[in-house]
């Protein structure tokens, strides 16, 4: 007769086995039937975490211009005061942004975005369009940098040292310029625009030139004068360039 102890041991497998068995069932079954469930689970964290980043970002980026706007200079600005002012801790803040000139980057980065959303809508034929048009065009993005004054000089600022954000506004008037070269061929194409103009080089000369004006006169010129300096740089642009 075998020995108690081995009858003991083949229960004790066996109920191991079953027990395993039982955990693969139900495992299989939970992926199987409750799928949906499963992976709502398993993403809730990862959205928790997405949308806490996100509400993160949005405060750093509303602190650093409130800052600006209440006389800060961007380069005497630490990280632990711009911490503070959007009520993150420090080492929150370098979850979401690398250094306080990355926050600066993401600030550049939106304020051009709407300007190129703005400077889209234009046409220089159709309604809307022409010298009139374009003028109306200059006169709105002057008020959208009046509004954001102090973060356009910190840009000026920085980039006249920051090799990546400079790097940064090199591409953004680069697109706007493309934008430019892209309706400049359309008026060629339709017979509006001389064939001798060459489209690449005055649309990189139209993009440069706008942003220069526009930015000097928001940084020295007189507000009152806002209307008549975006009138005298529609009507150059269009006269020099869309109706030479």
């Amino acid at each position: 007769m075998a020995p108690a102890w081995s009858f003991r041991s083949v229960s004790l497998t066996t109920k191991c086995h079953n027990i395993k068995f039982a955990l693969e069932k139900s495992v299989s079954c939970t992926s199987l039937t409750t799928g949906a469930a499963s992976y709502t689970t398993i993403t809730r964290p990862r959205t928790q975490l997405s949308k806490r980043r996100a509400e993160t970002e949005t405060a750093v980026l509303a602190a650093v211009e409130r800052l600006l706007a209440d006389g800060a200079s961007f380069t005497e600005l630490g990280v632990q005061r711009i911490a503070a002012a959007a009520g993150v801790a420090r080492s929150t803040f370098y979850l979401c942004f690398q250094d306080k000139t990355d926050v600066l980057i993401r600030l550049t980065g939106t304020m051009k975005e709407e300007l190129y959303a703005m400077g889209e809508k234009w046409r220089p034929s159709g309604p809307g369009g022409g010298a009139e048009g374009l003028a109306a065009l200059y006169e709105a993005q002057l008020a959208y940098y009046r509004d954001r004054a102090p973060l356009l000089a910190a840009i000026a600022e920085v980039t006249a040292y920051d090799e990546t954000l400079r790097e940064e506004s090199v591409r953004s008037i680069g697109r706007f310029a493309k934008r430019i070269t892209s309706k400049l061929k359309e008026e060629q194409r339709a017979g509006r625009l001389s064939a001798d103009l060459d489209p690449v080089i005055a649309g990189r000369v139209l993009a440069w030139s706008g942003e220069q004006v526009i930015a000097r006169q928001v940084a020295i010129g007189n507000p009152k004068e806002d209307a008549k300096v975006a009138r005298e740089l529609a009507d150059s642009q269009w006269f020099g360039t869309y109706r030479r």
